[in-house]
Order: structure tokens, then sequence, then C-alpha cells
């Protein structure tokens, strides 16, 4: 996996990154050029405890350069991140409304994604077709990737 400090900065913010999967992210920090002490001590890790972890991350975020984020724009990286994917790979949207949902629940409801956070209830309601929710998805999609973070 590459290491792309947006996403990790989003990810660790949201609490989506396990203590067990440390190791392998520090890992990919140092192929990536990044290098010091608490990145070399996380590497080295075998099934890190949270608290093992939490030792380490401010030394760690420092030096590879990583920042604490404010947890909206965390929420957006991470959203843009999977439609992306979603779009690129051309996945149905539908398919993962339950995961947007989750990003949606962990930012603790931020506004700015609440469209695709809500998509899992608008499916349940069935006021559309499913094919012109899927279209309503894509859509929403498309506007996530096209607006600036704010």
């Amino acid at each position: 996996m590459a290491f792309d400090p947006q996403l990790i900065e989003a990810q660790m913010k949201l609490g989506t990154i396990h203590p067990e999967e440390m190791p392998a992210l520090a890992w990919d920090a140092l192929e990536a050029g990044f290098d010091g002490p608490c990145i070399r001590r996380v590497a080295a890790m075998i099934r890190p405890s949270g608290w093992e972890v939490d030792q380490q991350m401010p030394g760690f975020m420092g030096e590879a350069g990583l920042k604490n984020i404010p947890l909206e724009e965390a929420s957006i990286r991470v959203a843009r991140q999977l439609a992306s994917r979603i779009l690129s790979e051309r996945r149905d949207p539908l398919e993962y409304s339950k995961d947007f949902e989750l990003i949606w629940i962990q930012s603790n409801y931020a506004k700015a994604i609440q469209d695709v956070g809500s998509l899992d209830d608008q499916k349940a309601v069935g006021l559309q077709t499913e094919a012109k929710l899927r279209e309503y998805a894509r859509s929403l999609l498309l506007e996530l990737l096209d607006n600036p973070l704010p």
C-alpha cells in the first residue's frame, strides 16, 4: 500500500487505523522515505496494543509529516477517496451506501457529507426507483469530488 499522508491523517482522525495495522503503516512510511526513531519503533512492533501505539503516535506523526486535522475535513477526505474509487472502477454506488453512512457517523454527522451519508436511508425509504436512486447517488459522488474542501 502506498503511503498517502492526506488519507492517513484522515483515517487516523476518524479512528479507522487499528493498532495492529500500525507496523505495516510504519513500513510504508519508511519505504516512502520517512524515517525516525518512533517510525522504527512502530515498524518493529509485533501485535501492538493500543497503549503501545499511542505512546509513539506524537513522534510518529511528526516524523512522517502528518498533521492533526479537523474531523469534518477527515470525513470529506475519506468519503472522496471512496467516491473516487467507486467511480473509477465503475461500481454501483448503492452498494457502498453503508460505507458512506459509517463515515458520516464517525464524523459526528458532518454536514459536508450528509447527502452521501444518508444514501442508505433514501434507499430504505424507496421513494425513487433503484435506477433513479443510482443516478442520484452517482451525481452526489461527482459533486463530492468537484467541491473544494471547506
